[in-house]
């Protein structure tokens, strides 16, 4: 069932995993993290609540995931395990007016013949796992996909994939070139031209989507953003308390979709980049000393990858 549908459709929504409760609870001691940090975006080793943490780490431990897992494990035949980085975002959205929001998790990766090859593969997997704790509204708080655009990555089938993909290049044009056309006309209306979805998950469920498929975060509405402030250059909005957004991410995938994510993200100059494999290293510790089950699985999977790339540094 999860199989198919992910294979078909690029992601897949699980059922309900936190209760209403559960989800207040989470959401109340996130506003108390982000008000003592006073920042929009966190990575889980940067929190100060121990609970918290656990809350979270809690989240990839329940029966209606491990059995996502089994299943995408037996059908895809591969090794699956939770990943870094583990990260927490405030109110993250892109203000349209500036940037139209659509990108592939893997648009570094295809500048790289090593990693066209392996994003190829028939069993390819490299995801996020989003859990979004609101509802999709006027003020986002899930995701937007284009419908199967993860595939056909194959050699053979480039050219469909470029031509698939003429839809969101007049879009860009639009938003650059002809930007005041752009914010008059309804974003249904691009949305319904470049053939895609917005998701509604149930609050507290999950969202498993692939790397390759082009996405965005559900974007303000536009007759909304005179409303909204944006810090200038970051996509950060400060939006009424009752429409704070917070979302939920980790990474989820083979030793494969290890490899190709960081052989692109190691070739990046900004300090995120840099730093990503310090990070994904000091995460894996640091989730370890609270679920040692999981630390094990990471380093199984990762270590052989992090020997390979501490060796190219």
């Amino acid at each position: 069932m999860y199989f198919d549908h992910y294979k078909k459709h690029g992601y897949l929504i699980s059922d309900k995993i936190l209760s209403s409760d559960e989800v207040l609870s989470i959401r109340q001691d996130l506003d108390s993290e982000f008000d003592k940090n006073n920042k929009h975006g966190l990575f889980l080793h940067e929190f100060k609540n121990e609970k918290l943490i656990k809350k979270i780490l809690g989240l990839y431990k329940n029966n209606i995931l491990i059995k996502i897992k089994n299943e995408l494990e037996k059908s895809f035949n591969i090794n699956l395990t939770i990943l870094p980085n583990f990260a927490v975002q405030k109110n993250y959205h892109v203000d349209l007016r500036q940037f139209h929001g659509w990108h592939r998790d893997c648009g570094g990766e295809m500048r790289y013949s090593y990693c066209n090859k392996i994003l190829a593969k028939n069993n390819y997997f490299f995801s996020k796992i989003g859990f979004y704790l609101q509802e999709n509204n006027e003020y986002g708080g899930s995701i937007d996909i284009v419908k199967s655009s993860h595939k056909n990555f194959s050699i053979f089938k480039i050219f469909l994939r470029k031509l698939k993909n003429i839809p969101l290049k007049v879009i860009m044009f639009f938003h650059k070139y002809l930007n005041k056309l752009y914010n008059s006309i309804p974003e249904t209306l691009f949305m319904f031209f470049l053939n895609a979805k917005r998701l509604y998950p149930k609050i507290g469920s999950a969202v498993i989507f692939d790397s390759r498929i082009i996405h965005r975060g559900s974007p303000i509405a536009k007759d909304k953003l005179n409303e909204i402030s944006y810090k200038k250059g970051l996509y950060q909005a400060t939006t009424p308390r009752s429409a704070t957004k917070y979302s939920i991410y980790c990474h989820f995938g083979t030793a494969e979709g290890i490899d190709s994510y960081l052989f692109d993200r190691l070739k990046r100059k900004d300090e995120l980049s840099i730093n990503e494999l310090k990070t994904w290293i000091k995460q894996i510790e640091f989730i370890g000393n609270y679920d040692p089950e999981l630390g094990i699985q990471m380093k199984k999977i990762f270590d052989p990858i992090k020997e390979k790339y501490q060796k190219l540094q």
